[in-house]
């Protein structure tokens, strides 16, 4: 199993969990918004409206995560 901290990959004792190529790109696809997300938070121009379009960008991408049935040992 592999723990993601501060962009740093860490090996555990345990095996890792194979991701079929439809989980990897939606695994992808979720941590490039929650990327967007954090980079918009942290900009000077938020805005309430812009706020809820990241926020609504990344909760789809989770949710097709765990349509997959991807959970926290996948790396969600």
């Amino acid at each position: 199993m592999m723990i993601e901290a501060n962009n740093e990959r860490t090996h555990t004792m345990g095996k890792q969990v194979r991701l079929t190529k439809a989980q990897r790109e939606a695994l992808k696809a979720y941590r490039f918004a929650e990327r967007q997300e954090d980079r918009y938070l942290g900009s000077v121009f938020v805005t309430p409206v812009g706020q809820r379009e990241y926020e609504k960008r990344t909760q789809a991408a989770y949710e097709v995560c765990k349509r997959l049935g991807m959970s926290t040992e996948h790396g969600l």
